[in-house]
């Protein structure tokens, strides 16, 4: 049987981003200064401004035992968000 692939979409909410799933840090999302890159996050919390969310992530390629975990503060409305099916 066929493995699924990741299916990529907005999201309206902040509870709708979990631990594991990838996010698109682009500048689109208002991350500035870092690039375009996949990231999958460690954790998120709720920005006190409403459609934006604090995120802790570790770029894809990356993952490893030591990997840097970094935060960034991304508007909701252009955050891409990844997850396996």
């Amino acid at each position: 049987m066929a493995k699924p692939k990741p299916t990529a979409t907005y999201v309206l909410s902040a509870d709708d981003i979990r631990a594991g799933d990838q996010v698109f840090i682009s500048p689109a999302a208002g991350v500035h200064g870092h690039g375009c890159w996949w990231g999958m996050v460690v954790s998120r919390m709720p920005a006190l401004v409403n459609g934006a969310v604090y995120l802790r992530v570790v770029p894809v390629d990356e993952i490893a035992d030591n990997a840097k975990v970094t935060t960034f503060y991304a508007r909701l409305s252009e955050l891409l968000v990844r997850r396996m099916p």
